[in-house]
């Protein structure tokens, strides 16, 4: 895989590291190198992964059906398929979904792949300034604002530290939005395990990555004045499971899903 001058493959990126633990192609040595070393904190990381990933499956077919069909993807990441609009277009053809990433490769790999979809557009924002999402005109442009939207903030949280408070980036992007938008959140504990989780999260900061764990009470602060929805803020292998988990403890995550009144 070529490299691209626009982003630096000698440093570890989230979004190249789970690249690399969802089993992709589009991670280099860094990536791999810090992957490996929170793995090896915590070998379960990779199926932690892909948890993640199956939580994002489940919750936009939820949404979909109970008739949200627009999605506002906020640190999407490399595209992997199946992605968040194949998902949900699965459901209903007329979904529509606006992808947000900061990253270069995320950026050049997404518009690759959905220039042509119909429905799909690609912003390169950043969720640390919301103005820059919600100012580009391809969100009005395919979006419809008056009608709810699905925000997705899932597994991207863990790099903001409580003192940049991240919620309030999630508060003004949901507050953009029309009542009965909904916004759906995933995020990494270690409240299951906590030695483990501060072994990987130190190999994290090493390499320049902050990531940060948060408690349920912490997780849960996250979603601001909207308004939980069943069950509530879970483990996330026991949010509204395909098979209901042995133990869903075994996932080091929370995931809720909330709504805007």
């Amino acid at each position: 895989m070529a490299a691209s001058p626009e982003f630096d493959t000698s440093v570890a990126h989230p979004a190249r590291v789970y690249d690399y633990w969802l089993g992709g192609t589009d991670n280099f040595p860094a990536d791999r190198e810090l992957g490996d070393a929170m793995i090896r904190a915590i070998p379960t990381l990779p199926a932690m992964a892909r948890a993640n990933r199956s939580f994002m499956e489940r919750v936009t077919r939820h949404l979909v059906e109970s008739g949200v069909t627009q999605f506002l993807d906020i640190g999407s990441g490399i595209p992997t398929s199946p992605n968040l609009h194949e998902i949900a277009q699965g459901v209903d053809p007329s979904v529509r979904v606006v992808y947000v990433d900061n990253d270069p490769l995320v950026a050049e790999q997404a518009r690759a792949m959905l220039a042509d979809v119909p429905g799909v557009a690609y912003v390169h924002g950043d969720l640390t300034d919301p103005a820059t999402i919600l100012n580009d005109p391809l969100v009005p442009g395919t979006l419809d604002l008056t009608r709810p939207v699905a925000l997705m903030v899932v597994a991207l949280l863990m790099y903001f530290p409580p003192e940049r408070r991240p919620e309030r980036w999630v508060a003004t992007l949901l507050g953009s939005l029309p009542s009965g938008s909904q916004v759906a959140i995933s995020h990494p504990t270690a409240d299951f395990d906590p030695e483990a989780v501060a072994v990987a999260n130190a190999a994290a900061n090493a390499a320049g990555i902050p990531l940060v764990s948060r408690t349920r009470d912490e997780f849960t602060a996250l979603f601001g004045a909207a308004t939980l929805l069943e069950p509530g803020a879970a483990p996330l292998a026991a949010w509204r499971p395909d098979t209901p988990p042995a133990d869903p403890h075994e996932v080091y995550y929370y995931a809720g899903l909330a709504r805007k009144d």
